[in-house]
């Protein structure tokens, strides 16, 4: 069934070459939609690390594959075939699901609805995949940048700092800072997003203590931007105003991104082991 499954795929990049061609191209202009190369990446890496408890109960199932891939492909091409003056970034939205799928109809057609289920959270990596609509990205980048301010205020204030806050704008002792919507750390958070999604597969068993780690990347995230903004803001105020056209403003995410596994693994950590306690004795730890 390798074969088959290959040849519909090769088919399916035939067929839907041009919003492909174009989700790769958005991901290459825009670091905002870089997680639509690493969906398919992590989908594939999953596939073959669970591969002895996905494939050994694979089964040809035309009965329900057939049709699915059928209904699948024919919704993708009627959404390809929409007049050219619709919303071009909803239509791409629309046909990248529908493509989606095509590819899960294809596994159910080659595999089963037994490996199906076992590989379901790998295959639904594909929908990182899917680009955002701008204006839905727009809105989460503002809660993003809105999150990121308050949280700097607040460590502000804490350490004793003096700042004048209106909306973006922070005041601090001979210098203003505007929280731009490039400030939100939006590429940041949807890089832990991802090793989110890639450690609660791999070191948890429970479907709530997945969920719960990847949502709290999100408040993770928005804590180490303002830990950013806050030290590049203090510094250049009370040490060198260069700073904020220094390298520590411009490429000091990794050095940044120290904050947020710092938080992020003992999260981790603790949710594997009240996963543990809740089994009993007997099971050991993952990591």
């Amino acid at each position: 069934m390798n074969l088959l499954i290959y040849a519909i795929l090769l088919f399916s990049l035939a067929l839907f070459w041009s919003p492909l061609a174009a989700v790769a191209n958005l991901s290459v202009q825009d670091d905002r939609y870089f997680q639509v190369v690493v969906g398919p990446i992590l989908c594939l890496f999953l596939l073959y690390r669970e591969r002895t408890s996905i494939f050994p109960e694979a089964r040809f199932s035309p009965r329900l594959g057939v049709p699915l891939l059928l209904l699948a492909t024919l919704l993708g091409l009627a959404l390809l075939r929409q007049q050219p003056g619709s919303d071009e970034s909803r239509k791409l939205f629309l046909v990248i699901f529908a493509v989606i799928l095509v590819w899960m109809a294809a596994f159910v057609l080659c595999y089963g609805t037994r490996s199906f289920k076992a590989a379901l959270f790998p295959l639904c990596c594909l929908f990182l995949t899917v680009p955002v609509p701008p204006a839905l990205m727009n809105s989460i980048i503002l809660a993003l940048q809105h999150g990121s301010a308050d949280v700097s205020y607040a460590l502000l204030r804490l350490a004793g700092i003096p700042v004048f806050r209106q909306g973006m704008t922070f005041s601090l002792p001979g210098l203003d800072i505007e929280v731009a919507p490039e400030c939100s750390g939006i590429r940041s958070c949807l890089a832990l997003m991802i090793v989110g999604i890639l450690a609660s597969r791999v070191y948890l068993r429970s479907g709530w203590r997945r969920w719960a780690l990847i949502v709290m990347t999100f408040p993770i995230a928005i804590f180490k931007n303002a830990v950013r903004i806050v030290v590049i803001s203090s510094l250049s105020a009370y040490v060198n105003r260069a700073i904020l056209s220094g390298p520590l403003h411009h490429s000091g995410g990794p050095v940044f991104a120290l904050v947020g596994i710092a938080l992020f693994a003992p999260l981790l950590f603790a949710l594997q082991k009240s996963e543990i306690r809740s089994m009993g004795p007997g099971v050991s730890a993952i990591i």
